[in-house]
């Protein structure tokens, strides 16, 4: 276990990635695929080095930040000798109708529950592995902590956003053993581009009585906006409030939508039930789901394996 807890960065500038030879495209994956939506997203913004965003510090001993408080976390230096660098991607011709996108939603069960390792980062590093392996354009993540968010981000090269769960009189939920504190977050591609507007983060309207409020996330690009939540798990009327205001977060944001997360609802009618009629959505035939606007249609989804977790990862491919 690598032990790196220093704070979050208040603003950093993530690295140019170093000159080396592009990676293989994964079993299953077309050559082109990475060629096809590097140059659908680049058309529209244009790289962006910067890296801005909300998040809550991972200190261990330092006194829980307000939850209004916004924080900003970037891409760092790879750790030396651990993962293999990134490639820099070549300039790309314009790209053509179809070019997928995908989106990984994973759930790391970094919370205080059974079932879940929350004194070690073998669920992380599991997600680093399946953010490497399949390099997917959003990564959407649930029970996550402030500290794995900051190592993710490092070792991915990966452009991240986190906001934390409030307890009833809205503070920031913290994780065990000096992580930081606990919440949900969003991670994207470089190929997406820098932010392109106001993070959406706030606790839901409705909520069940449990110890912590549930809340929502929407980070905006050029191309596209990203959201993600956990919902309810103690009332499944309550989630399916907290799932129609998530869509209704997600739509206002003003451009085309994708969302990822743990929504704890099975029913097929409770999913579509929170949806307009012209989304689609894949599930890992559990609780965690992607949602994609009429902007997008589903190829195929997968269900990957996360050591640590309780839950798989679900990587969904979308096309425009």
């Amino acid at each position: 276990m690598t032990d790196d807890r220093t704070p979050c960065p208040r603003t950093t500038t993530p690295p140019a990635a170093p000159p080396t030879a592009a990676p293989t495209a994964p079993p299953g994956r077309p050559p082109a695929r990475r060629l096809a939506i590097a140059g659908a997203l680049l058309a529209c913004a244009g790289f962006a080095p910067a890296l801005t965003g909300a998040t809550a510090a991972a200190q261990p001993s330092a006194a829980a930040p307000p939850s209004t408080a916004t924080r900003s976390i970037a891409a760092a230096q790879p750790a030396a000798a651990t993962q293999p660098s990134q490639a820099i991607r070549p300039a790309e011709p314009p790209a053509r109708d179809g070019a997928p996108l995908d989106v990984l939603q994973l759930n790391l069960c970094h919370r205080d529950t059974a079932g879940c390792s929350t004194h070690e980062d073998t669920a992380v590093r599991s997600g680093i592995a399946a953010i490497q392996q399949r390099e997917p354009d959003v990564v959407t993540l649930n029970e996550v902590c402030a500290h794995d968010i900051t190592t993710m981000s490092r070792e991915t090269g990966y452009r991240a956003e986190f906001t934390p769960e409030l307890t009833a009189d809205a503070a920031p939920v913290r994780c065990a053993d000096g992580r930081g504190d606990h919440g949900i977050a969003v991670l994207t591609h470089r190929d997406l581009g820098a932010l392109d507007g106001a993070v959406v983060e706030r606790g839901f309207a409705a909520q069940d009585a449990g110890p912590a409020r549930r809340v929502l996330l929407c980070a905006p690009f050029p191309a596209l906006s990203a959201c993600t939540a956990q919902l309810s798990d103690a009332d499944p009327a309550i989630a399916r409030q907290q799932c129609a205001e998530l869509v209704r977060a997600a739509v206002d944001v003003g451009r085309p939508a994708v969302i990822g997360g743990d929504l704890n609802l099975t029913a097929d009618a409770d999913v579509r039930g929170c949806l307009p009629a012209e989304w689609s959505h894949a599930g890992d035939g559990a609780v965690q789901h992607v949602f994609a606007d009429s902007g997008f249609a589903f190829v195929r989804s997968e269900n990957l394996p996360v050591d640590g977790s309780s839950h798989p990862g679900l990587l969904a491919e979308l096309a425009r």
